[in-house]
């Protein structure tokens, strides 16, 4: 029989935080351990071929074909189309039967309809949590199959340790914190003037402005309007030119366009910049002064660490996920809940005293090298593997006997 492999479980190849960090940790798990392991995406993006590079994919949900001719509804309304899902999705099971999997490890709260379907393989599973309850409260469902099967929960900060206790009954005992990292070997180098100078002439910016950035999705979680009720407190109160950057998110569509509409209607419509996903979102982060994270509800992010591994401080809210637990007092100001007039006070605080800027911004490039990188949170994770399946191992061993 096959040595036991490990099945590791991603809700999409997105660019987006959760499946980065993922992806980031099966390169390290594949060079340091000699545990043989898959990867089940539960829908695909555009990392597919990245953990493809990693081992063997396979995608849960597949794409459905944009256009469907007569033909093709005609068959589904008879249920030929559910009966190929159907036997798709059961031709993966099958081999994941064959290759002996003693363990899944799923990365996120919304593969609970995975896990219920992979049932039959009678393995533990291990959930690694990157949700505060506004995502779990949304996939409600999925997280009710997920604690029906998980053995062992991994949460990406304090905030989402104390969620799943005090939200959702989970013990204490059954989750394990540790923190977000990025492969520090490839985030901590500044990008040169020269791409900084490319960034600024794209941009229309003078050489001499201030750089205030951000990075998210333009949705209400991540606080995109709040940006621009940042952008408009500092713009009244800073005299010199001030730019905001915001890296990610959508640049059509009717949010964007209300976006677009509240930065012209305050007068800023050339210092507000929605810049969408971008290919070097890291030499955006090198040009900025400031970053300001607005988020409502974030577990732990991950452009935060990539900011501070350029040596930038934070400005972000308390009670609004796991950020703080980063930042504390000593890599730049936690501000309180939807504070803008704080925030921007800060903000301008630390525009004006450059000596503090650059001492809070290199402690935080510090704490990341120190404190969140690949090697030391992929040792942790690592241990948490080995553990379930230890004592999975000596379970099975006392039935047996």
């Amino acid at each position: 029989m096959k040595s036991p492999q490990i099945l590791f479980i991603s809700h999409d190849a997105s660019r987006t935080g959760a499946p980065i960090i993922f992806l980031n940790f099966l390169r390290w798990f594949k060079q340091n351990t000699d545990i043989p392991f898959k990867i089940l995406l539960r829908k695909g993006g555009p990392l597919e071929s990245e953990f493809a590079k990693i081992a063997p994919v396979s995608i849960f949900y597949k794409e459905k074909p944009a256009k469907r001719n007569l033909v093709t509804r005609i068959f589904n309304r008879l249920g030929f189309q559910s009966h190929k899902r159907n036997a798709y999705i059961n031709s993966i099971k099958d081999k994941l039967i064959q290759d002996n999997i003693g363990l899944i490890y799923t990365n996120t709260v919304v593969n609970g309809d995975v896990l219920e379907f992979l049932a039959d393989l009678k393995c533990p599973v291990i959930c690694h949590v990157h949700e505060l309850e506004i995502i779990i409260q949304k996939y409600t469902e999925s997280f009710a199959q997920v604690k029906k099967h998980t053995l062992s929960y991994i949460a990406v900060s304090k905030a989402v340790k104390r969620n799943l206790i005090e939200n959702h009954s989970i013990p204490e005992e059954k989750i394990k914190l540790v923190y977000g990292f990025i492969p520090t070997a490839t985030h901590n180098v500044k990008s040169d003037r020269q791409e900084q100078k490319l960034i600024f002439e794209q941009l229309g910016i003078s050489p001499e402005a201030k750089i205030v950035c951000s990075s998210g999705t333009t949705d209400w979680r991540k606080g995109t309007d709040l940006f621009i009720q940042l952008a408009l407190s500092v713009s009244k109160r800073y005299v010199d030119p001030v730019h905001f950057l915001w890296i990610g998110g959508q640049t059509k569509g009717l949010q964007f366009e209300r976006l677009c509409y509240d930065a012209k209607n305050i007068g800023l419509e050339k210092y507000v910049h929605f810049l969408g996903v971008q290919p070097n979102p890291l030499d955006y982060f090198a040009t900025c002064d400031v970053f300001a994270l607005v988020s409502r509800e974030d577990p732990f992010p991950l452009v935060c660490l990539e900011a501070a591994s350029l040596g930038k401080p934070i400005v972000c809210f308390d009670n609004a996920g796991g950020e703080k637990e980063f930042v504390e007092d000593d890599c730049g100001f936690v501000v309180p809940y939807l504070d803008i007039q704080t925030m921007a006070d800060k903000v301008i605080h630390l525009l004006e005293n450059r000596d503090l800027r650059e001492q809070m911004g290199s402690r935080a490039m510090q704490k990341v090298r120190e404190k969140h990188n690949e090697k030391l949170i992929g040792q942790q994770i690592t241990r948490v593997i080995e553990k379930v399946t230890n004592n999975s191992n000596n379970l099975r061993s006392q039935r047996e006997k």
